[in-house]
């Protein structure tokens, strides 16, 4: 997992693009087509299941954050709390400092 700073990076990055979602629904039903998705330690364990569910039939892989939703927020320049993001539009090498 990379330090906050370098996530922060990443994901301002793959934002610019405009292909992410943000929220645990929009992230299960529009879920096809991610990268990857990234779940904070503040995610509900019901919602925290369905969202896992439907990547591992989506085959798409799940990294968890040691970031709140409250921190992920701030990260994405958010003024909401937000606990999931799928992004679409990532790079080889910032998808393999994710997953490290």
């Amino acid at each position: 997992m990379p330090e906050a700073s370098q996530l922060a990076k990443i994901l301002k990055d793959s934002m610019k693009g405009g292909k992410y979602l943000l929220g645990a629904k929009e992230v299960v039903s529009g879920m096809k087509g991610s990268r990857v998705i990234l779940c904070t330690k503040s995610l509900p364990p019901r919602l925290e299941a369905r969202v896992r569910s439907e990547a591992q039939r989506q085959e798409v892989p799940v990294v968890d954050l040691k970031a709140t939703s409250s921190e992920l927020a701030r990260m994405l320049g958010r003024p909401f709390r937000v606990s999931v993001i799928a992004l679409r539009s990532l790079g080889e090498s910032e998808l393999k400092q994710l997953q490290r």
